[in-house]
């Protein structure tokens, strides 16, 4: 009987011989899920825009927040003018970067010539940015509450270009402006003569917004560039020091201000009458703004309004908090040449 042929065995790999080789199946590449990166994008969209807003909100925690608040000082010279002038008042506009407080010193400095005329009042711009619809609306209310038909303006700088825009909001709603005084003021931005003149035009356009780390970058390069005989940490530290100080404006004013300087006077649409007094007041030798060329540009900008110069030698830039005595009788010489002050006694009459 012949022998069964042995069936041929595959080699033994050390597996189970009884169990099956497993079965391969070929992957077929599934759809993105677009749904999951929407949401995924969403979800990191709105994490950086809450983190933008929380360093734009403690940015704000650091600043003074003014609200365009109008202060008018409780004393006896400013109750004293009230009741000799009523329907009048003064109001001061701080300059490019100058806090609430500071503002304050300098109606401090100039209210015994301004009680001369009408109690004095001062402005501090809101530290969100300088809005001039909302600076009106801040100056109409307070005009409101107090029976104020007449005003007069004193522009620090920066304010002069603001009072003039609403000089003319105040005369088309029945608010006569005897006066804009220009304390070192300029007419465009190309009488600027600060260094950091490059930096008001790059502001107006790249810094806005930048809240608590603008704060602290802008403060680093403060202190780098003006060191002050320190070593770079010593500066770089000196500076965040500096733009913490919650007296300082915000990035967002300071930026908003840098605007209204590079489009000015394009602000200015007109409606000053011709009857109202331009003071102008400069040190000739002014190191921040061109005094020949702001008094040539504010005199092309009112050709029919009574203009009246007065120089300020050896005084700076729009410093009557430091050299009180000198705007004072600066402020009086204006005010008796486009204001005259009313006749207190009767003229004595010749008798022939």
């Amino acid at each position: 009987m012949e022998a069964k042929k042995a069936v041929p065995q595959p080699p033994h790999t050390g597996g189970d011989p009884e169990k099956p080789a497993p079965k391969r199946y070929r992957h077929a590449n599934s759809p993105p899920d677009y749904r999951r990166r929407m949401f995924l994008g969403i979800m990191g969209a709105a994490a950086l825009s809450t983190v933008f807003r929380a360093n734009i909100a403690a940015e704000s925690v650091v600043a003074e927040r003014t609200q365009f608040r109008i202060t008018t000082p409780d004393n006896d010279k400013n109750r004293t003018a009230a009741n000799r002038f009523p329907g009048k008042t003064w109001y001061l506009l701080g300059g490019f970067g100058v806090s609430y407080r500071d503002v304050g010193r300098k109606l401090a400095a100039l209210q015994p010539t301004m009680n001369e005329r009408a109690p004095a009042s001062y402005i501090g711009y809101s530290n969100g940015g300088i809005d001039i619809a909302a600076l009106f609306i801040a100056i109409q209310q307070d005009t409101y509450t107090r029976k104020i038909d007449t005003v007069y303006f004193y522009g620090d700088s920066f304010g002069g270009m603001a009072a003039v825009v609403l000089a003319s909001l105040l005369e088309e709603n029945g608010i006569h402006v005897k006066m804009v005084v220009m304390g070192s003021s300029p007419s465009n931005v190309r009488d600027v003569l600060d260094p950091g003149k490059e930096y008001i035009s790059l502001a107006g356009r790249v810094v806005p917004y930048l809240g608590l780390l603008g704060r602290l970058t802008v403060g680093v390069w403060n202190g780098l560039a003006n060191p002050n005989g320190q070593g770079m940490y010593d500066a770089a530290r000196s500076g965040i020091d500096s733009s913490f100080d919650p007296a300082n404006n915000s990035l967002i004013l300071n930026t908003t201000q840098a605007t209204f300087l590079q489009a000015f006077p394009t602000q200015y649409d007109g409606g000053i009458p011709r009857s109202t007094g331009i003071g102008l007041m400069y040190d000739p030798a002014d190191f921040i703004v061109n005094a020949r060329l702001a008094i040539v540009g504010w005199e092309q900008l009112f050709p029919h309004n009574p203009v009246f110069v007065y120089e300020l030698p050896n005084t700076g830039h729009a410093s009557p908090e430091i050299h009180p005595e000198v705007y004072r009788t600066g402020l009086r010489v204006v005010l008796d040449k486009l204001d005259p002050p009313p006749l207190t006694f009767k003229p004595v009459q010749p008798i022939f």
